[in-house]
Parts: structure tokens; C-alpha cells; sequence
């Protein structure tokens, strides 16, 4: 039975001038032409990158004015994004095997890998997202923000054609790609934080606590904390209580300076008057 849904995305027409209106008042050129310069692709069609940053809610709170979410762009970018992968780990130096192959490829498009590039593109400010999903911490769910990433390969595609978009690709995620295939991509960040409590001997200790659960049922978003000798060092957001704990691992790790005397916060560089 054929789906009775206006097909998006892929089959777009024109936007209609309240939607374009409404995505320009949403993010000014100059945001948007300093993401450009970060993904190294300026679009000839922006409606698209729009698109791209749009979330599913911000899309539904604003379907009187037909605005389109990212979800069409993000299973195209998705597709995208495998294919250029697999064909530089095919055409790599070394003959990897298909099994390795398949790993690298796994840890590359994964969604911590592409909400660690959304990080350093600031891509979370961008996102347009509803009421609900912005009170919640949508800005710095990695799955948004992997989503979104995704959903600019997808429209790099559409805008200039796949030799572009597999450039950009490759770019963005060189140093993931080579630390994969060095075996150094490693993203068990509670693994890592427990090792390096440990090594204080007994001097330290660590736990995680669940501090918060919030949203419907279906849709649920934990917060974790990272308590070490009792103080909270750092917080992380998740679909589910290990994605969470996992996050703020991740935080504490870059908070924590541990030797074998014991943990303490890293000093912060506070600007001088």
C-alpha cells in the first residue's frame, strides 16, 4: 500500500516564501556561512542546509508555514556517508580484510563519532528545535546531533553531487578514520575514567548516579553524574542511563588530573581583569 505522505527532501519543490522567511529569521546568513566554512562546502541551495537543521519538532510546531525536518536528508546523507567510508577503506594501501573493513566502517558513522564532529562545528547552536526538545537538552543529544551531521552529507549531496560530498566527507572525518584504522578509536569513556581512578590505589574512588529522568515514557532522557570521592565532578545527558553515564564519563575525563595520591579538578584558566 503506497504511502499517502507528501514525499520531502529528496523530491522537494520550491519553499514557499513563509517557510524561507521563517528559516531566515530562525538562523542569520552569517551563522550559516560560518558552518559553511566549517564543513568547507557553500551551498548553492542553503534552503537545503536549512533542512538539514531541522529538527522533526521544530518541523511539526511550525507545519502551518510547511517547513520540512531533516529526517528524508538524514537517511540519504546516511547512505552517503557508508558508501564514501567503504570505498576509502577499499581503495586504503593496506588490503584490509572485509572484516576489519566492516569494523573501521562501524566506529567511523557511528553516532559518537558524528556528534564528536557536530561538537567541534558548534553544529548543536544551529539546530532549530521544538519547545519540548530544546527544555530537554536536545541541543547536545548526540543522536541530534549525529542525525544533523548526517543530514548535511545528505544535503552536500543533493546541492553538488556525490565527488563533493564524499570530498567533504573524508575531510571531516579524517582523524577518526585513521585513529580507527590505527585501532586507537576508543569510546568506552567509563572504562577509561575507571582505570584512571584505580590507578590512585584506593586513594580515590568513583561512582555514577542517575540525577534525573525526564520526558514521556517513550522518549525518555537521563542525566548521570560522576561523583568522585563524593563530589560531583561532572553531568551527561542520554536516551538511556549508559549513554548518560557514558557522557559524563566522557566530561570527567577532561575535568579530572589524577595520580597516585588521588583525583582533583583540573585548574580553570579564569580570564584576568
Amino acid at each position: 500500500m503506497l504511502d499517502s505522505k507528501p514525499l520531502r527532501g529528496l523530491f522537494f519543490s520550491p519553499p514557499g516564501r513563509a517557510a524561507a522567511a521563517l528559516g531566515s529569521q530562525a538562523l542569520s546568513d552569517s551563522l550559516l556561512e560560518r558552518l559553511e566554512q566549517s564543513i568547507g562546502h557553500r551551498f548553492t541551495n542553503r534552503q537545503l542546509l536549512l533542512e538539514a537543521l531541522t529538527h522533526s519538532t521544530y518541523a511539526y510546531e511550525h507545519r502551518a508555514e510547511n517547513i520540512r525536518d531533516n529526517e528524508r536528508l538524514e537517511f540519504l546523507g546516511d547512505a552517503v556517508l557508508d558508501l564514501a567510508v567503504s570505498d576509502a577503506l577499499f581503495r586504503h594501501t593496506r588490503r584490509h580484510d572485509e572484516g576489519i573493513m566492516t569494523k573501521t566502517r562501524a566506529l567511523v558513522v557511528r553516532e559518537t563519532t558524528l556528534a564528536l564532529l557536530a561538537d567541534e562545528i558548534s553544529l548543536g547552536d544551529l539546530l532549530l528545535l521544538g519547545r519540548g526538545e530544546e527544555a530537554t537538552g536536545g541541543r547536545g543529544k548526540p543522536s541530534n546531533l549525529s542525525n544533523a551531521v548526517e543530514a548535511i552529507f545528505g544535503a552536500i549531496y543533493l546541492d553538488a553531487g556525490y565527488d563533493v560530498a564524499r570530498s567533504r566527507i573524508l575531510d571531516l572525518l579524517d582523524e577518526p578514520l585513521q585513529l580507527a584504522l590505527a585501532g586507537d578509536l576508543v569510546y568506552d569513556y567509563k572504562s577509561r575514567l575507571l582505570e584512571l581512578v584505580q590507578a590512585t590505589r584506593g586513594n580515590s574512588t568513583l561512582r555514577f548516579q542517575i540525577l534525573d529522568e525526564s520526558g514521556p515514557v517513550h522518549e525518555r532522557v537521563f542525566t548521570a553524574g560522576v561523583l568522585v570521592d563524593d563530589q560531583l565532578i561532572s553531568t551527561g545527558t542520554g536516551c538511556s542511563k549508559k549513554e548518560a553515564e557514558q557522557q559524563a564519563a566522557r566530561d570527567a575525563l577532561d575535568k579530572l588530573d589524577c595520580n597516585r595520591e588521588g583525583c582533583s579538578p583540573k585548574p580553570t584558566d579564569n580570564a584576568g581583569g
